[in-house]
């Protein structure tokens, strides 16, 4: 009976032992793709031309956050997975006449396996790395929610606050941002974790208060998907409109051209005299209005921003809602283990994909792109100056 329940454990442990292999795998892919990926966004949309536009600086910044992000919680599943410990427990056991365990007459032996997180090295790199941790995924959140709004405030044309978009403002409130939340985050520092009578570094615990990491984890949870997705809900429901509206003047236009064009004689003067007043009255209201038509390139860049923050929203919402509500509740310890590494590879691989997005959305993108490994400038550059 003993056998086959040990049996029955070694073999449960051995499929989740797998199961973690596998999702540690896949964070140390979101590594090697995501790090690549991140520093090529940096590289062009911190190019000259690209310097003066708010939005492409707050993807510029958002790509750094991004690489950080990577080396926190998913270097630590690549770590912990693969530097792994094993420990024998005999239950029962039979000392024979030479003092020696006689594993043969034991009743049971269970086979545990011993995982070590990188903050369980020391007490100053579990304060260290969490305080990291936690603020760069808040920053990353609220960056976007300020690429948002800055991104509709521009198109918008709201005279009140047209400020915030311009460059210097949009750095300064970037900074803005992250010092805050660093600062509202320095508690980490010295009440995450402590060090047991045993020698052994307990992170993610508080010595005094047992549910304190509990309730900052929701809070966390809270700051980093919650209120920032409710935002970004809003405000990119109003980006879409503005996009729509757009595409719907600019199809109406190609249509009033198109039967402007086939219209003989003056039957066709008469029309191209009522859509040209036409064209002044729906002018007059769009000013009135404060919007305008926005061009192909604006309007893939708003495109980018959008499909963004959609796949912000839908990777990073299972796992707010798996670690505020169900987490503490899962048994056994495995299995909870293996879901957490689960979704935090789930709501980290929106720091990876971003590059895609911004690739397949946006023209300008592409073309910043290819000048980035192209020498046709330079070569233009020099025949003009030796002519």
């Amino acid at each position: 009976m003993n056998d086959s329940s040990n049996l029955f454990s070694i073999h449960s442990q051995a499929d989740a032992q797998f199961a973690d292999r596998v999702l540690a795998i896949y964070s140390l892919v979101l590594i090697l793709i995501g790090t690549p990926c991140n520093l090529l966004c940096c590289l062009v949309y911190f190019q000259k031309e690209n310097r003066s536009n708010s939005i492409k600086i707050i993807f510029g910044y958002l790509a750094i956050l991004d690489t950080i992000v990577l080396y926190t919680f998913n270097l630590n599943y690549v770590i912990r997975e693969f530097n792994l410990d094993y420990q024998l427990i005999y239950y029962g056991k039979n000392i024979s006449q030479d003092g020696s365990l006689d594993l043969l007459t034991s009743d049971s032996i269970d086979i545990v396996i011993v995982k070590k997180n990188l903050e369980e090295y020391s007490l100053s790199l579990c304060r260290l790395l969490s305080y990291i941790a936690f603020s760069i995924l808040q920053t990353s959140s609220w960056i976007l929610a300020f690429g948002s709004l800055n991104r509709y405030l521009l198109i918008s044309k709201i005279q009140y606050f047209q400020f915030i978009c311009q460059r210097s403002y949009t750095i300064i409130i970037c900074l803005c941002i992250t010092i805050s939340i660093f600062l509202a985050n320095i508690h980490i520092l010295w009440m995450n974790g402590y060090r047991s009578s045993e020698g052994k570094i307990i992170c993610y615990q508080n010595r005094y208060f047992t549910t304190y990491i509990l309730w900052y984890q929701r809070i966390h949870l809270c700051i980093y998907s919650a209120l920032p997705s409710v935002i970004l809900f809003i405000l990119n429901s109003l980006l879409m409109r503005i996009v729509f509206d757009s595409k719907k003047r600019l199809r109406s236009h190609r249509s009033q051209r198109s039967s402007l064009s086939s219209s003989p004689g003056e039957a066709r003067h008469r029309q191209r005299f009522s859509l040209q007043s036409l064209s002044i009255k729906s002018l007059r209201k769009v000013n009135k209005t404060n919007s305008r038509s926005l061009n192909r390139d604006s309007r893939k860049l708003t495109l980018s921003l959008i499909f963004i923050t959609l796949s912000y929203f839908v990777l990073t919402f299972p796992s707010t809602v798996i670690f505020s509500f169900f987490r503490p509740y899962i048994e056994p310890l495995s299995l909870r283990r293996t879901l957490s590494l689960l979704f935090t590879n789930l709501s980290t691989t929106t720091h990876v994909i971003r590059f895609f997005i911004y690739y397949f959305c946006s023209i300008d993108f592409r073309n910043n792109f290819y000048n980035v490994f192209s020498c046709k400038k330079r070569i233009n550059f020099r025949t003009s100056h030796t002519k």
